[in-house]
């Protein structure tokens, strides 16, 4: 009898060291299998979006390098997602101009479900029709949210590019208009024809107003502007006037579905070129004050 109670305490002893050191073990394990996890679903995310999103948001999501399906570079039509506008902070810039009280997590996984079909933007959830179950939405999100990094959010914002303040300032420091360069810019750098269209085929834009009438704009949006004055303040602050002539009606906003960028992105020639291409008359501008200074 001695000899069974020895050997059943040895056990029990044995059984409860085991579960001791399983217990101290555990938070490690389930830490490496919720990374394993997490990992996993950011892959599956990455093979979602390459695979349906990348056409417009660009490869690594930067809007810069966009392929159709047989491998042509196409301009991006959508806005970029992985830089500090979208990712940096508990509430992001992009939150705050749109609004959102959520949380980041919350905003693009709502925003990949129900898109924005104002700014051509497809609906990929299933509860809207989409082709998305919500798992894999959860999947898209979690890459999204895996471009946010060190590298991308501690260092300074981007110093503000200080643009000319009219156009005939701007005029001062480029070259001519080039118009073949110009429209390279338009179709494919800057993704211009993805929304605006092709300036020759009446009707051919998809969420912005025609870039086919660009050039008779003279005072009709905003008094005092010609068409030059008002296509430079449009591509520099696209949410200062909204335009009434999109597609489906007025154009949505503020703020405006436009990327905001375009003034980090694009050069002063750039922007004279691409006005050549669509044929604005830069020598026509009245000179207004329409670049504003830069916040202190």
């Amino acid at each position: 009898m001695q000899v069974k109670i020895v050997i059943t305490t040895i056990a029990f002893m044995l059984t409860m060291i085991i579960f001791g050191y399983a217990s101290i073990r555990e938070p490690a394990r389930m830490e490496t299998f919720t990374n394993a996890y997490e990992g996993r679903r950011i892959e599956w995310g990455g093979d979602i979006f390459h695979g349906n999103c990348a056409t417009c948001h660009g490869e690594h999501g930067k809007a810069e390098l966009c392929y159709d399906a047989e491998g042509e570079q196409i301009g991006c039509a959508g806005l970029a997602l992985n830089n500090r506008e979208l990712l940096c902070g508990e509430r992001t810039p992009r939150m705050e101009a749109m609004g959102w009280l959520g949380t980041k997590e919350a905003f693009i996984g709502g925003t990949i479900t129900a898109g924005r079909p104002w700014a051509n933007m497809p609906t990929w959830g299933s509860d809207f029709g989409g082709s998305l179950q919500p798992y894999e939405v959860g999947y898209v999100t979690a890459y999204v949210l895996n471009w946010e990094d060190e590298e991308l959010c501690a260092g300074p914002p981007p110093e503000p590019v200080i643009w000319p303040s009219t156009v005939p300032d701007l005029i001062a420091e480029t070259a001519a208009g080039d118009a073949v360069n110009g429209e390279q810019l338009y179709n494919v750098a800057y993704g211009c024809a993805a929304c605006h269209g092709d300036p020759v085929v009446d009707g051919s834009n998809a969420v912005g107003p025609w870039a086919g009438n660009f050039q008779n704009l003279d005072e009709v949006r905003v008094a005092g502007y010609t068409a030059a004055d008002y296509m430079y303040e449009s591509i520099l602050e696209p949410s200062d006037y909204i335009s009434p002539d999109c597609p489906a009606g007025p154009c949505a906003g503020p703020p405006s579905s436009m990327p905001a960028n375009f003034g980090l992105r694009m050069s002063f020639q750039d922007m004279v070129d691409i006005m050549a291409f669509l044929n604005v008359d830069v020598s026509s501008s009245s000179g207004a004050e329409i670049v504003p200074p830069p916040a202190e």
